[in-house]
């Protein structure tokens, strides 16, 4: 599946909010990593990962959304044993920055969607505002191989660590405006590093999307002085060992 034409990679993507007719055009030069945010995205996900070669579904429950209604569980089981093209758990994770109120849930929710990682070895994309250290941490404890830390923000010593245990981290497009994110792709060696959009959604004025990678990838060649040829390159080996 990971045998694609398209350059560029969207290691991040909140695919099923587009409208068909842009997903088909983006599709066509971007492998996109979807994730989902409930039960109904996570269909439609899968959806589209049947129907385009360069689309990798991810489904679970966003943070956000936890509390919202009772996650069952054995529904995304089920949607696993099911669809051979779910090849990640995502969005999922714990934020104690927008979301402070329901974290006890996300944590019971979270457990149970590490659980279901572990048992289909299957790779996660996070999300981990203000909560870095307990979802390394519980991703360390639940021995889960293959972790994308979305759009990391997080300490710079927690860094060295999602890296020495061969997590990857994916580099946002607000880094041309967010401090600690620049520091972030500063620190972050290449082996550890993923493009991603987080479309779509609005940062600061910035409409994020999948168009917005090529110009993302020029900058992070520029940062880590190397050729947008090379970084291409590097991001996808960096993909293939997140996503089989």
């Amino acid at each position: 599946m990971m045998e694609s034409s398209a350059k560029y990679v969207d290691a991040h993507c909140h695919l099923h909010e587009f409208p068909d007719d842009y997903i088909e055009k983006v599709v066509e030069k971007v492998v996109i990593l979807a994730v989902s945010d409930d039960i109904e995205s996570s269909m439609r996900t899968i959806a589209l990962g049947n129907k385009y070669s360069n689309v990798h579904a991810c489904i679970g429950v966003h943070p956000w959304d936890v509390g919202k209604e009772e996650v069952r569980i054995e529904l995304f089981k089920k949607l696993i044993e099911e669809n051979r093209e779910v090849t990640c758990i995502g969005e999922v994770g714990l934020d104690k920055i927008f979301v402070p109120h329901t974290y006890e849930v996300q944590l019971k929710v979270f457990e149970e969607f590490l659980k279901l990682a572990k048992e289909y070895d299957l790779a996660l994309n996070l999300h981990t505002a203000g909560a870095w250290r307990e979802v390394f941490d519980l991703v360390v404890k639940y021995d889960i191989n293959r972790a994308i830390f979305h759009w990391y923000t997080g300490p710079l010593n927690l860094l060295d660590m999602l890296v020495e245990a061969g997590y990857k981290i994916s580099i946002n497009p607000s880094l041309v405006f967010q401090k600690k994110h620049k520091r972030v792709l500063e620190k972050c060696p290449l082996k550890a590093i993923l493009t991603e959009s987080d479309g779509p959604y609005k940062y600061r004025g910035l409409e994020l999307k999948p168009d917005l990678i090529p110009e993302l990838v020029k900058t992070i060649a520029l940062v880590k002085n190397v050729s947008t040829e090379q970084l291409l390159e590097i991001i996808a080996r960096n993909l293939r060992a997140i996503v089989k």
